[in-house]
């Protein structure tokens, strides 16, 4: 990740500014090597440098702030609070499955619901039952697989665009 931050700031020093998509791939870089402090840093240098966060960032995020939650650090807890609450400012939900996965990670930090529970379900589906989860099937998953917490939800780019930006990080 040392690397890809060096790529990033070499093409700044070239004067090519990176955009979402840069952002979103050091945000899972970040997530992959276990660092969601720095994945978090990184997601707000995106916004400071007045680009706006997709859907991919947000779930990169918050599936790395999740899965490694185990500890209720103050700057996770504060950080899926912010990023909820952006997600419900700009109307973003997640898909079913997503909801499910992030909810079991929030089962380690919240065994009994919380603040943390009452944000996050905010983002989910509005069919969401917190009482059922609903079971998933490995023909459902395919395609779209959670078995990388940290793996970009690049379910809204084209085929050309999801090749890109999941062969961004193996690249850097």
């Amino acid at each position: 990740m040392q690397r890809a931050s060096k790529v990033v700031e070499e093409m700044e020093a070239v004067g090519v500014k990176p955009n979402v998509r840069t952002y979103t791939t050091l945000v899972r870089g970040w997530a992959r090597t276990s660092l969601p402090e720095k994945a978090l840093r990184c997601f707000e240098e995106m916004k400071l440098a007045g680009l706006k966060p997709d859907k991919a960032a947000y779930h990169c995020l918050m599936t790395s702030l999740l899965s490694r939650a185990t500890v209720a650090e103050e700057y996770i807890y504060s950080g899926i609070l912010g990023v909820c609450k952006e997600m419900v400012e700009h109307d973003l939900t997640v898909d079913m499955r997503t909801a499910v996965h992030w909810s079991k990670c929030l089962r380690k930090i919240e065994r009994s619901g919380g603040k943390l529970t009452e944000a996050l379900q905010k983002t989910f589906p509005p069919d969401w039952s917190s009482r059922e989860i609903p079971q998933i099937n490995s023909d459902q998953i395919s395609g779209n697989s959670l078995s990388d917490d940290n793996d970009t939800d690049v379910s809204d780019y084209s085929e050309d665009e999801k090749d890109d930006v999941e062969g961004e990080f193996d690249s850097l």
